[in-house]
């Protein structure tokens, strides 16, 4: 009797701490997306891995941000569009099925041997277009899946998800890469099965199309993109939460340099580079699970601002940092600051925004959201090409504690009150 008590006073317990999960669609949405982005999170690290193993260059790591930037500069406005007009879960359903093959691709060139930098930019390209129409169409949907009152937790524990799978991620892609004499091809593999669990998770969920006027010309889906800028731009608390991201990822963004920071600075080898580059995503999943578990903070433009400054503060101790242990904390801080910044910026923008507009701001937020550290990432490799890579991540650093000081002026944002749900 006392334990059956026990149990349901747990679960009441979990069910107010944690009300997103009382959803059977977000639930399985959660699991999915979780195995997918561990997959997406050791293909990406191994592709920086491959590219400096072929080049010895940071600067040609670099490179890769400004391939991946390109098609979602040219077309997350247009998949946004689609977000907004079409069902949201078949195009989840195709555009996880078209990275899925590109993942499938780079395994089977990996493995017969037939690959080269031009191929891996190539590919990286090709993936950036899939994710342009994906990444608006699942940030809107992920919002249908909770009631707006229960959505800031929903944000937190996709953050919790997703940055577990950073930890993961380059965990798993180093041992995988040591394991097979520095070949990353299973770690390609790897990543192609585990779109599986996404794919079946957006399949279950029931299929909503929306209440609109579909676009009869090319002139007329350019009016839905002006139409979802012009929201963005007159809506400054969303403008805000989009530009201090932006600045912020542009100027400290360092995983470009990483494998030169472990091998040449640090000097230790895949594993220890798995080490530190899961270390952002363990300090992210405190952030994201101490943002899950904290009752819903209502002055949450403040806290984005202080985190941004944290943020540029601890990558700057990173920059200095002379063994693994002493950079892997300080990269664990910087996790911890991005992740809690994003989850109120996220749970600000999708918030602000009504339903019909929001795979357009979406979209227009994945603009700043990618751009900004993949232009970071090619930035970085520029300074660190021509003064080494610890000036680049100390000078970055302060240009993001910069940036928090601009934005801690902008009342907009600062001002901002989220309406907690009644208790």
């Amino acid at each position: 009797m006392l334990a059956c008590v026990s149990r349901t006073v747990h679960n009441r317990t979990l069910s107010s701490r944690f009300p997103a999960l009382s959803h059977t669609a977000f639930r399985d949405y959660l699991f999915g997306a979780f195995f997918s982005n561990v997959g997406n999170s050791i293909q990406a690290w191994a592709i920086a891995w491959h590219v400096y193993s072929l080049t010895g260059s940071s600067l040609h790591v670099g490179l890769l941000g400004l391939v991946r930037v390109g098609p979602l500069l040219l077309l997350s406005l247009f998949g946004g569009v689609l977000a907004d007009q079409a069902d949201r879960r078949k195009v989840l359903l195709l555009s996880q099925s078209a990275m899925a093959l590109v993942a499938l691709v780079l395994y089977a060139l990996t493995s017969a041997g037939e690959i080269t930098v031009g191929a891996l930019y190539v590919i990286v390209a090709l993936n950036a277009v899939a994710r342009a129409f994906e990444q608006p169409a699942r940030q809107a949907l992920v919002v249908s899946l909770v009631p707006k009152s229960d959505f800031p937790n929903a944000a937190s524990l996709n953050g919790m998800a997703w940055r577990l799978s950073d930890v993961l991620g380059p965990i798993l892609a180093g041992t995988l890469i040591h394991s097979q004499g520095g070949n990353p091809a299973l770690c390609y593999g790897v990543n192609f099965l585990s779109f599986a669990t996404m794919l079946f998770a957006v399949w279950r969920m029931p299929s909503k199309k929306p209440d609109v006027v579909k676009p009869e010309s090319f002139r007329e889906v350019l009016t839905l993109i002006a139409e979802g800028l012009r929201f963005v731009n007159r809506t400054p608390v969303v403008r805000s939460a989009m530009w201090i991201d932006f600045w912020a990822t542009l100027f400290s963004g360092a995983d470009a340099l990483l494998p030169a920071f472990a091998a040449t600075i640090l000097k230790v080898g895949p594993t220890e580079y798995g080490i530190l580059a899961a270390s952002t995503g363990i300090g992210a999943f405190i952030g994201a699970a101490i943002t899950a578990y904290l009752p819903t903070v209502k002055k949450q433009g403040r806290i984005v601002v202080l985190m941004i400054g944290s943020y540029g503060l601890f990558t700057i101790a990173f920059g200095l940092s002379t063994n693994l242990w002493v950079a892997a904390f300080s990269l664990a801080a910087v996790g911890a600051s991005d992740m809690i910044s994003t989850v109120f910026r996220q749970t600000i923008r999708q918030l602000a925004t009504p339903d019909e507009l929001r795979g357009r701001m979406n979209a227009t937020s994945s603009l700043f959201h990618i751009s900004g550290p993949q232009l970071g990432d090619f930035e970085a490799g520029a300074v660190a090409k021509f003064y080494g890579e610890r000036v680049s991540i100390v000078v970055g650093g302060l240009l993001c504690l910069g940036v928090a000081l601009i934005w801690s002026r902008s009342k907009a944002l600062t001002t901002y009150e989220h309406d907690p749900p009644p208790s």
